[in-house]
């Protein structure tokens, strides 16, 4: 087997143009006895998911999709986070019992997943609209040559080839230790498929199979049995060709497959009867529809855990492989590098060798105030933030011992914890908590804290008011961190590690806030996309400015508002898991009629507050788009009219607006704002309105007179005009 040697990694990112991997990895390990698809079995950890990433990358993929149970998503984006490092932004689709398309409602007791040829077309949607694709199994190693036969088939495919399989002689693909499910193939003269069937419970059979008219043949050759998913015994020979789940595709298979699930739908299978790719594939392979070619796997063969007891065989084989220099140790290093990177770092996270650390530093990250897209950055939709022109700060100096000291003002009193034991956190709504879980976020990252920080934190942006002060705590204490340990990580991988990192403090927020604190980027707003992170600068038109009006009610999502908060995104994925869409992306981007079915469909379907959940995060994704759009046409009207909707939505859809919030967006339309709109999580915090350089002042004027002075007053920091900021910096 091929390999860059020990000290070489797997190329940053994908190769542009080339096709894409799907992984299957919704499967439920029954058989294994825990969840296998990210069991560490190489050298260095690696599971048998990131092998498959490793050997397409250097076959020459570009992209992958990973199919998933909505409850494992957090698990393998926290998992996969060294991919990330390495420039691989894996997409992922939710495979779930419902599909609005093909099967809007389970049938009572359906329990078991539908099978891998539902989990292909569960991956359809991030799917490139053109262009092949390829499809493997999580839990199985093909090895480098197996993907790049395929992909050379998928870059010339013979006429009429619409489909390939790659397979192993069955033998080499069976277990020791229980039966095995394969494709048992059937070749026609021409090399391609005949027929495909889906054998269970493989294994070698213990008599010697006769041969030679049925005299007892000098050299034994062993058969193999199981049966069909009906029932019916098989016996085969051990030698023949078998798939075990690596495929290739074009398009166009998409609609066949759908055809071929729903005529399986209606035949009202059994609670644990299964759509499976095989059979789907040799259905339409012996109905002419779709011819499959048969790849025969070069160098390099398969390994696949399904029960526990393969994991050791599979482990030593890989070691051997490593060994040999077909693997580095960390399959994410840098290419070209004698010493591997920690498996978590990218190359750019490597300490640099200096003689000593810097002594001191400061860290500075802006808060954010969201312009339009509210609640929607967990749904993994775009927003339109930008970075505010107030900022936390944190001033440090480089502590030699692995320890974090730090203290703030009156109100945020001194405290201190180690890096070198498990960081469990403070007491609910601790201000500490954002510091210890940017620290602990890092170092599940593979990032290592061998020196610590103490110093001070002090910051312009109102705490608990929506402006993402806390993200802002998060950003700045893991850019210290960085700082005093002489290493550095890229700005959107960073962003991501500490979107998920922020969850320790009990909030199951998106990654808006920390992208924005980041990436900010000054007189611009910033167009967020998720799955993968990314972040598109959109300029300000000149003249445009933003008024922030406190309502004087804290909104604290990781305090009284958190049950709250986290409630809403459980509705919102439930009412995306009950009308059966594979991403929410996929509505808001359909054209206007789909978009009015799907809302159509909804309103009918799902209980009235699933409803008005779904209505706000479906509009609201549209919002964004058009705004952006405004944005760029300079069009404050049409971006005014845009922040209404979007306030009366998540006022009357999502229930988060509160009366104070109500009242500063009324009068800031009163005074002459072209729009407002609550900002941030709601349930108290800041409303922004925006308005012409020459009403800024009347706005707050009015705001003044008739909002602040009935209530006292009005307090340092409560009422500002914000502008567009750069993102976060360190330095000495």
């Amino acid at each position: 087997m091929s390999g860059t040697g020990p000290g070489g990694g797997a190329r940053r990112g994908g190769v542009p143009g080339g096709p894409t991997l799907v992984i299957l990895a919704a499967g439920r390990s029954t058989r294994f006895g825990r969840p296998k698809q990210l069991e560490p079995v190489g050298p260095g950890g690696a599971s048998l998911l990131e092998y498959a990433v490793y050997d397409a990358l250097r076959a020459g993929f570009g992209r992958f999709v990973l199919v998933v149970r909505e409850s494992q998503r957090d698990e393998f984006e926290t998992r996969l986070a060294p991919l990330q490092t390495a420039g691989v932004a894996p997409s992922f689709a939710c495979q779930r019992l419902a599909h609005a398309d093909l099967v809007p409602l389970p049938p009572p007791g359906r329990v078991r997943p539908w099978g891998t040829g539902f989990a292909v077309l569960a991956a359809a949607a991030p799917l490139p609209r053109r262009g092949p694709f390829a499809v493997c199994n999580a839990d199985d190693f093909y090895g480098q040559p197996a993907y790049e036969s395929l992909a050379r088939a998928l870059a010339a495919p013979p006429p009429g080839v619409r489909a390939f399989t790659v397979t192993y002689p069955l033998s080499d693909t069976l277990s020791d230790f229980g039966g095995v499910s394969r494709g048992l193939c059937e070749v026609k003269p021409d090399g391609t498929l005949l027929r495909m069937t889906e054998g269970l419970d493989l294994r070698l059979d213990g008599d010697a199979s006769r041969t030679d008219g049925g005299a007892e043949s000098s050299a034994v050759r062993p058969a193999v049995v199981g049966r069909t998913h009906i029932g019916t015994p098989i016996r085969i020979d051990a030698d023949g060709p078998a798939s075990v789940g690596l495929w290739g595709f074009f398009p166009d298979i998409l609609p066949l497959l759908a055809e071929r699930f729903r005529a399986f739908v209606a035949t009202s299978p059994e609670a644990d009867d299964e759509f499976y790719l095989s059979e789907a594939v040799s259905d339409l392979a012996e109905s002419g529809q779709a011819r499959c070619g048969l790849l025969r796997a070069g160098g390099g063969g398969w390994m696949g855990v399904t029960f526990p007891h393969d994991r050791p065989g599979v482990a030593a084989s890989l070691g051997e492989l490593t060994a040999a220099g077909a693997y580095p140790e960390d399959l994410w290093t840098t290419p070209g590098r004698a010493e591997p990177t920690r498996p978590a770092e990218s190359p750019s996270a490597r300490p640099r060798r200096a003689p000593r650390a810097p002594s001191r530093g400061v860290a500075i990250a802006p808060g954010r105030i969201n312009l339009i897209g509210e609640h929607i950055d967990y749904n993994g939709l775009p927003v339109l933030p930008m970075a505010l022109d107030r900022d936390i700060r944190v001033d440090f100096e480089v502590l030699q011992q692995p320890t974090v000291e730090l203290g703030g003002d009156a109100d945020h009193g001194p405290f201190a914890f180690r890096l070198d034991r498990p960081i469990e956190p403070a007491l609910r709504g601790h201000w500490s908590n954002y510091v210890r879980a940017a620290a602990k976020g890092l170092l599940d990252h593979g990032v290592g804290l061998r020196r610590g920080i103490g110093g001070t934190v002090t910051g312009t942006v109102p705490v608990a008011g929506g402006l993402s002060s806390s993200s802002a705590l998060v950003v700045a204490s893991a850019l210290a961190l960085l700082h005093a340990n002489e290493t550095h990580v890229e700005a959107l991988a960073l962003a991501a590690l500490l979107a998920r990192a922020e969850r320790y403090v009990g909030v199951q927020g998106g990654g808006m806030d920390q992208a924005a604190s980041l990436c900010g980027a000054k007189e611009h707003a910033l167009r967020i996309d998720f799955e993968p992170l990314r972040v598109t600068p959109v300029p300000v038109p000149e003249g445009w400015r933003w008024v922030v009006a406190s309502s004087l009610a804290r909104a604290e999502k990781a305090g009284s508002a958190r049950e709250a908060y986290n409630e809403r995104r459980a509705q919102c994925a439930e009412a995306i898991e009950r009308l059966g869409r594979a991403s929410w992306l996929e509505v808001v981007e359909a054209d206007d009629v789909g978009f009015e079915s799907t809302l159509a469909a909804a309103r009918r379907s799902l209980p009235p507050t699933l409803w008005r959940r779904f209505r706000h995060v479906a509009t609201e994704g549209r919002r964004v788009f058009e705004a952006e759009a405004a944005m760029r046409q300079r069009d404050m009207a049409a971006f005014g009219r845009l922040m209404n909707a979007s306030h009366a939505s998540l006022r009357d859809d999502f229930g988060v607006s509160t009366p104070a919030l109500d009242e500063i967006v009324g009068v800031a339309l009163d005074a002459g704002a072209a729009g407002a709109r609550l900002t941030g999580a709601g349930f108290g915090g800041c409303a922004i309105a925006l308005c012409r350089a020459s009403r800024a002042e009347d706005v707050m004027a009015a705001l003044r007179e008739r909002f602040y002075t009935p209530r006292g007053g009005v307090g340092a920091g409560a009422l500002f005009v914000a502008a567009a900021s750069d993102g976060a910096s360190v330095g000495h």
